[in-house]
């Protein structure tokens, strides 16, 4: 998989170079490649939309199916498949969008973690070589983002690295501007060191939780029980990375999700949760009337072999009325006393009895 994110990082970080290039600062650079790429993705992001809406407009049903199945997750399943089907949401049309934003968001992840690779150019063995050089001076390699340590590191003693860097190299890694708004994006905020940098995190978990509860309310969706607390669990769990990685990358996920919250706004124009659900309401009450017609066919005589009740009872009395008509048995003709034994026998073979 690793190798895919690295395929997909390559075309991505020739258009972040590009723009670093353009506007000579790297924070700035990052704004700027989020919205493309938030514009790349946009079609994927509409599908989604409208599939998230259909969805939360017919949980109601599916509600009621987990409840009733609760014991029987076959059926339940079965269940869940028919009304997905029934109302014109695919299985995948959820999912599928999101399978594909995957690798193109880990690619992303890629560029931003690997400054050097997508910005500097700098080949695989030099940054090995490079990795070998910070080590042997005894300074920790980041976890996450080891390409922002050698990036420091050639900053603070370049001459370290004279022997794997040109010096065009070296000369590029100085000139990369990585402040934004007066910030080092190489550094990583410490929870023991309280700092500038801490502004960074804060705004991670703002804007992750400001996204998640207004997509929730703009796709119309709720949660119950235990899932209602998910918006709060992912976003501390990204609170809790905004300290463990380069400031840089924290920047990335602020501006996706404000961005995120901007294209929401924007598809509400064109998606209105309530009106969604109205349109699926009616929807499934046509197909319920339609059953309902349909049942009554085939209930009707002649349909399957069978009367309806209406047309047993009716039938029932057509028949008293011709015993009426014929019961003085003494008035009638042998012929006439055989035709009416025949309606006796026929009547029973109807409806039973004796």
């Amino acid at each position: 998989m690793g190798a895919i994110f690295d395929i997909i990082a390559i075309p991505l970080g020739w258009l972040l170079k590009i723009i670093y290039d353009v506007v000579s600062n790297y924070g700035l650079a990052l704004l700027l490649f989020t919205l493309v790429t938030k514009i790349i993705l946009f079609p994927l992001s509409w599908k989604q939309k409208k599939s998230s809406i259909r969805m939360a407009a017919v949980q109601p049903l599916v509600n009621e199916v987990n409840k009733k199945y609760a014991n029987n997750p076959q059926k339940r399943q079965e269940e869940i498949v028919r009304i997905q089907q029934e109302n014109g949401i695919s299985a995948s049309s959820g999912c599928l969008p999101l399978l594909i934003q995957m690798p193109i968001l880990f690619g992303l992840i890629n560029v931003i973690y690997q400054p050097l690779t997508h910005l500097a150019k700098l080949s695989e063995e030099t940054i090995k070589a490079a990795t070998e050089i910070v080590k042997g001076l005894g300074i920790t390699m980041g976890t996450y983002s080891p390409e922002s340590t050698i990036l420091t590191t050639v900053r603070s003693n370049p001459d370290a690295f004279s022997g794997v860097l040109t010096a065009e190299n070296i000369a590029y890694i100085n000139d990369i501007n990585m402040s934004f708004l007066g910030l080092d994006l190489t550094q990583m905020p410490s929870i023991k060191e309280p700092s500038l940098l801490w502004i960074i995190p804060i705004l991670s978990v703002a804007s992750m939780l400001a996204s998640q509860l207004i997509m929730m309310k703009l796709n119309g969706q709720k949660m119950d029980g235990a899932m209602k607390w998910m918006p709060v669990y992912t976003t501390l769990m990204f609170g809790y990375f905004s300290f463990v990685m380069p400031a840089g990358v924290t920047v990335y996920w602020i501006f996706s999700s404000v961005f995120g919250i901007l294209q929401d706004l924007f598809m509400r124009l064109f998606f209105d949760p309530e009106k969604e659900k109205a349109k699926v309401e009616e929807e499934m009450k046509a197909r319920r009337k339609a059953a309902s017609s349909k049942a009554g066919r085939r209930a009707a005589p002649g349909a399957d072999g069978k009367m309806s009740a209406s047309s047993a009872e009716l039938g029932k009395k057509r028949l008293e009325k011709a015993r009426a008509t014929y019961d003085v048995e003494a008035e009638l003709t042998e012929e006439q006393l055989a035709r009416l034994e025949k309606a006796r026998a026929n009547e029973r073979n109807t409806y039973g009895g004796k």
